[in-house]
């Protein structure tokens, strides 16, 4: 492995611009694979249309064409900022990206991606290991969905991309913890990313007048992830469990009980059609705490268990 963790050829490119491209891959020895979190590449490149993708001298390991798709040992995250592209995963329909979309791949995750020839695209990535990042996949934080939507975090995230580049470019032997802490950043970006697009989509949006119940339903599907209580929701809001119940039930065709549940539910849902994880981790993911709360909760509601719906979802778009 250490061979592959060279600095990659860069074409010429001024400092910071994407258009000639870089690429590093960095040593990675045995004390650093301890780490909970590193990174083992980072780079950019830009495409002008009808260019082939991608060019050539990556190392076999990450080198890939669209016909074969390729899988990594290593978690990575492929940044577009300009153009558009297409990606597909396996048992995942083929879909298109663009500005502002990061693509997610996790070891071992088949996968293939490649900028339309109408537009190229410009894309930075960044690839991690450690066990970190395992933890945040089985809590459903990242890795969860195979492209997620930067929206108003796109400055933050290639500021903090550009700032991984020039540490990389500036010491291309150095494998340290500021490379680490620049990487954090941009995990918890995409981090709350995948955590607003999922709140936005895990139950039906009813508005609410009452301010303090308009904040708890928001709360509630932001932490739906989490096993929040008709008590923790009071907290956030700032009043009495029984208040909170009687305004929602003054205000919100369900109780706060049901909308956890209905939040849950909804977000298990999404993660069954959009993702590959197991069962289990999903039921984690999403609050249920045991994994037989969750089927029951998906009989009662659909008359069919997890596996069946996340079956019909497949069989929709084969």
């Amino acid at each position: 492995m250490a061979a592959l963790r060279q600095q990659g050829k860069r074409a010429g490119a001024p400092a910071g611009d994407p258009r000639g491209g870089c690429a590093h891959y960095l040593p990675v020895g045995d004390a650093i694979r301890g780490w909970e979190l590193y990174v083992t590449s980072v780079g950019a490149q830009d495409y002008a249309r009808n260019e082939g993708y991608p060019r050539p001298g990556h190392p076999s390991l990450y080198d890939f064409d669209w016909r074969k798709g390729r899988t990594l040992p290593d978690y990575a995250l492929v940044l577009v900022t300009r153009g558009r592209g297409e990606y597909e995963f396996r048992n995942l329909p083929k879909r298109e990206c663009g500005p502002g979309d990061v693509l997610l791949m996790a070891p071992g995750q088949w996968h293939r991606y490649r900028p339309l020839p109408a537009t190229g695209w410009t894309e930075r990535w960044l690839c991690l290991g450690g066990e970190y990042l395992q933890r945040l996949r089985r809590r459903g934080l990242v890795f969860t969905r195979p492209c997620v939507a930067l929206g108003e975090r796109l400055g933050a995230a290639r500021a903090a991309w550009e700032a991984l580049l020039a540490k990389a470019r500036a010491e291309p032997e150095q494998n340290g913890p500021e490379l680490t802490a620049l990487a954090l950043r941009v995990l918890a970006l995409v981090a709350a990313a995948t955590e607003a697009e999922l709140a936005r989509t895990v139950s039906e949006r009813v508005p609410a007048a009452d301010p303090d119940v308009a904040k708890a339903l928001e709360f509630v599907r932001n932490n739906s992830h989490r096993p929040i209580r008709i008590a923790d929701v009071a907290r956030a809001v700032g009043l009495h469990a029984r208040t909170l119940e009687r305004r929602f039930a003054a205000q919100h065709p369900r109780g706060v009980r049901a909308e956890i549940e209905c939040s849950r539910y909804a977000r298990a849902k999404r993660l069954l059609k959009d993702t590959r994880m197991p069962i289990k981790e999903i039921a984690y993911a999403c609050g249920f705490g045991d994994p037989r709360r969750m089927i029951e909760i998906f009989r009662r509601r659909e008359a069919r268990a997890p596996r069946e719906v996340r079956a019909q979802a497949a069989n929709a778009t084969a």
